[in-house]
Parts: structure tokens; sequence; C-alpha cells
């Protein structure tokens, strides 16, 4: 199981069980979010939403404590995120946006700096 799948399957259950909203406002795509909610449904045994055809027609029980438990372990890692935040607040990070033409030295200059690229 990967955090990566439970945001997915939270995105999905936000986003009226439209995988492709839901790809959209992760900017991913949609095969990716399917494939990995259908790896995830596998490796639990767990059937998280009911189908209707390839369209998804609601929560199965099973997938509503699922999607609970999920959204409360996206919490504690939130949380975890905040202290990071208040014990090192001189630790931010800076995003660096470049042109498409730019040169090597834009990356070179990060990595002398320490900076880490988005």
């Amino acid at each position: 199981m990967k955090l990566q799948q439970l945001r997915f399957i939270l995105a999905i259950a936000d986003n009226d069980l439209n995988i492709t909203q839901a790809s959209e406002s992760l900017y991913t795509s949609q095969p990716g979010v399917s494939k990995q909610l259908r790896l995830l449904e596998e490796e639990l045994d767990i059937k998280i939403f009911e189908r209707n055809g390839k369209n998804l027609s609601g929560i199965t029980p099973a997938g509503q404590v699922v999607l609970e438990k999920a959204n409360a372990i996206m919490e504690q890692i939130e949380g975890i995120k905040q202290y990071s935040n208040e014990q090192n607040p001189n630790r931010r990070p800076l995003p660096v946006a470049t042109k498409p033409f730019t040169n090597n030295s834009t990356a070179s200059n990060v990595a002398t700096f320490g900076l880490v690229a988005a």
C-alpha cells in the first residue's frame, strides 16, 4: 500500500466518484489513477467502490471504512509535516521556476546551494 494510492481514493471520493475529475485534481493521468485503485483493491482484497459497468456508482461499506482510515492517515501525515515546520522555522521549500530554454547552469546552482528541485 502506498500513500499515493490513499490520496487517489480520497480524491475519487471527493470528486463524486469521477476518476477523470479526481485525476485532474491530482494533476495525473486517469489510467494511472484507475490502475492504482485496482492495485489497492487487489492488495486489500476489498472493493472500495461499487461499479456500474466501468463507472463507479457508490462506496461499499468496507470502502467507507478504508476511506475513513485513509483520511485519518493523511491527517496524521499533515500533522507530522506541521510539527516539522514548527521545529525548523528557517527550513522552507523554495520553488524554482525556469523557462524551458534555460541551460543546465540553473540546475547546478540549485545543487550548489543545497536547494531541492520540486
